[in-house]
């Protein structure tokens, strides 16, 4: 399993999706084969595996015509606010040292692909950003969005003013290399040895006069629940999900899935209960996701729709729907259709 590879917050994806529609990309087309929905992102309670993400953005490259340094401009919308309990815990940290420190070990509550460390080099901390394993087509998006987002936190961290003393990247010096400086502040350096952040070993004791160390402690205490709890969801409940995305939930019952596993359904039911989760959970999940898309962007008829998510009639699949997403399909598609 690749080190990106965790579930995250439905936040990061909320956030690609925004920028895609002020840049004038259609939802339907960032969404595409995601298996989130507008449902989904709606609901802050959604976890998203990373492949959903990874989804979405490209997507979003693909949507758009090429735009330089996209992930820097994604980048800098992501600040504390956005990593949940991670972004509290860094926020209340009494010293910046404290709150990079709690950042790297918790890192699997954010949003990265590309994953940091911290080393000190002399009187120089590094936070060295590794994107040797994410996928090259949206590798460079990735570390530009990971390490500007960085410089976001830093200034909220100490201060506005706050400048990197110097930006290091991997990769070569690029044609629009003014973003960087206008991203970053301070000096950058390309074909570089790591990707990484510089700044001053004195920078990390200096006291935050907005943070508390028993808050942090209690927080820091809650991001370890929340981190066992997603990783809980990256077992038998994922690959539930990744089958009923790539047969689609209709062809496949449990008895079918509970076989692909090799395992009884009895056994599969026990240890989806087990997670907090069921079959139909899931199933209902992924059908919901296959019809808001089937909603926003076909003709296709109610009744159609119904018959093609295989609910026994219209009326099936329209008390399903609202159930699910508090409006019935008419509803939604009169909201959502593309123009």
């Amino acid at each position: 399993m690749q080190n990106w590879d965790f579930c995250r917050s439905v936040m990061s994806a909320q956030i690609l999706v925004s920028l895609g529609e002020e840049l004038g990309a259609p939802i339907h087309a960032l969404l595409h084969n995601s298996g989130l929905s507008q449902t989904h992102l709606n609901n802050p309670e959604t976890v998203v595996e990373a492949q959903s993400e990874l989804a979405v953005i490209r997507n979003l490259l693909g949507a758009l015509p090429p735009i330089e340094g996209l992930g820097l401009t994604a980048g800098q919308r992501y600040q504390l606010s956005a990593y949940g309990i991670w972004g509290f815990a860094i926020a209340s940290s009494p010293t910046p040292r404290k709150a990079i420190e709690l950042a790297r070990n918790y890192q699997e509550l954010t949003f990265v692909f590309a994953g940091f460390t911290i080393a000190t080099r002399g009187d120089k901390t590094c936070i060295i950003f590794d994107d040797s394993d994410v996928p090259e087509d949206v590798r460079l998006f990735c570390l530009e969005r990971e390490m500007a987002a960085a410089a976001v936190i830093m200034r909220e961290l100490l201060g506005s003013d706050f400048q990197p003393d110097r930006v290091c990247f991997r990769h070569p010096h690029p044609s629009y290399a003014e973003r960087y400086h206008d991203s970053f502040g301070g000096p950058v350096e390309f074909n570089a040895e790591y990707n990484a952040l510089e700044f001053p070993n004195s920078l990390l004791d200096i006291p935050r006069t907005v943070g508390n160390e028993n808050t942090a402690n209690l927080l820091a205490k809650q991001c370890g629940e929340l981190l066992a709890s997603r990783s809980a969801r990256r077992g038998l409940s994922g690959k539930v999900r990744e089958l009923l995305l790539r047969q689609r939930p209709m062809e496949m019952d449990m008895e079918a899935v509970a076989s692909s596993l090799h395992m009884t359904s009895r056994t599969l039911r026990r240890k989806l209960d087990a997670e907090g989760s069921s079959f139909r959970q899931l199933s209902d999940e992924i059908r919901l996701t296959l019809a808001e898309e089937l909603l926003r962007s076909t003709p296709l008829s109610i009744e159609q729709i119904a018959e093609r998510l295989s609910y026994a009639d219209a009326s099936s699949f329209s008390q399903a729907f609202k159930r699910m997403t508090g409006n019935t399909p008419g509803a939604f598609r009169k909201t959502h259709q593309r123009r």
